[in-house]
């Protein structure tokens, strides 16, 4: 039978006090109970710390060949319409027709753009604007038939 090492324990016959265990037998020194529980000492592992950031980045799926990455980057033909026909509304708008198409295909090129891969803000930008000039157009426009 193995014995507990020597120390100080709790005292069988009085609970409040700490007895002395010589590692065979109870000893007659006594001390009281600390106030509150020794607790053992925990390693504490230091890092160095810096600045914390993230770097964001595309998920990988997304540039797999199940999610496009292989397929040809496109350009929305709605916002190539629309460019167009913002363009010719500023040089010849006869009644305003030009301006009306091109704020239609504007906001077809806008709404859903068939634009892919990094073309797709490019073309959203594009429609917004071509039915910004669109609109001035077909105002003024109008403006000159009242």
């Amino acid at each position: 039978m193995t014995l507990p090492a020597a120390g100080w324990f709790p005292d069988p016959r009085e609970s409040a006090r700490l007895r002395w265990w010589d590692g065979r037998a109870w000893g007659d020194a006594t001390r009281p109970l600390p106030s509150r529980p020794v607790e053992a000492v925990r390693p504490i592992v230091v890092t160095p710390t810096g600045p914390a950031f993230s770097v964001l980045t595309r998920p990988v799926e997304s540039r797999t060949v199940a999610y496009g990455a292989g397929a040809a980057q496109r350009f929305c033909v709605m916002t190539c319409l629309a460019v167009v026909l913002a363009v010719v509304s500023v040089a010849l708008n006869p009644w305003g027709a030009c301006s009306v198409l091109g704020f239609a295909a504007g906001v077809a090129g806008l709404v859903r753009p068939n634009a892919t891969g990094a073309w797709r803000p490019v073309a959203r930008s594009l429609s917004a604007s071509a039915m910004v000039v669109a609109l001035a157009t077909g105002v003024v426009a109008v403006s000159h038939m009242f």
